[in-house]
């Protein structure tokens, strides 16, 4: 299937200044609670929104996994990330539901703005399930997942509204994936921020 993503201007966009607005990254930072040292998996990474400041987070001693399924997006990471100055951060092919991780070999992982493609990405919300699953395979006991995603509300970018999701879904779903500590904030005033914890 053709991967709308899978378009370099429409991935450096994403790096645009006003995505802040949306999406602020020191509460997703916040939310994932990263030591140095620890690893995380930044799955859906686009052209790398997250993916200096998780570097910065874990430091030298830590890993980012930097994982998309869209070669552009693959070529934009490796570009601004394959280098000495970020020599954490692996640029890895894989979707949600197939991460190419180890079992519990994450501290933290990490899902902004694909949520609802992954809801809708399969009857029933299959991917989303067998995302969710793979959530809590790699990472480790405690770890933690953070989701954001888009609110049913009118913005002048983001996905149609037909397509979003109030934050309480994703709270249902993470808790009955056997998620523990599922807790849902706003990120911003179009945007939510669910956290949870992988079980002990």
């Amino acid at each position: 299937m053709n991967n709308p993503w899978d378009n370099r201007e429409r991935l450096e966009r994403l790096l645009a200044s006003g995505r802040e607005v949306w999406f602020p990254r020191p509460p997703i930072l916040l939310a994932l609670a990263l030591g140095e040292g620890a690893s995380v998996a930044d799955v859906g990474a686009g052209s790398g929104y997250l993916v200096e400041e998780l570097a910065l987070a874990v430091g030298v001693a830590g890993r980012v996994w930097a994982i998309d399924p869209s070669p552009q997006a693959r070529a934009i990471l490796t570009e601004r990330f394959q280098n000495e100055a970020h020599r954490q951060v692996v640029v890895c092919e894989g979707t949600a539901a197939a991460t190419g991780l180890a079992d519990h070999s994450a501290d933290g992982m990490v899902w902004m703005a694909i949520y609802h493609e992954l809801l809708h990405a399969a009857p029933g919300g299959q991917e989303l399930s067998q995302s969710l699953a793979e959530a809590r395979r790699v990472l480790v006991p405690g770890g933690r997942l953070v989701i954001g995603d888009w609110r049913p509300v009118p913005t002048d970018v983001g996905p149609p509204l037909r397509e979003r999701v109030e934050a309480a879904e994703a709270v249902r779903a993470a808790a009955d994936a056997g998620f523990s500590k599922v807790s849902a904030s706003n990120l911003s005033d179009a945007v939510w921020l669910v956290t949870a914890e992988a079980p002990a």
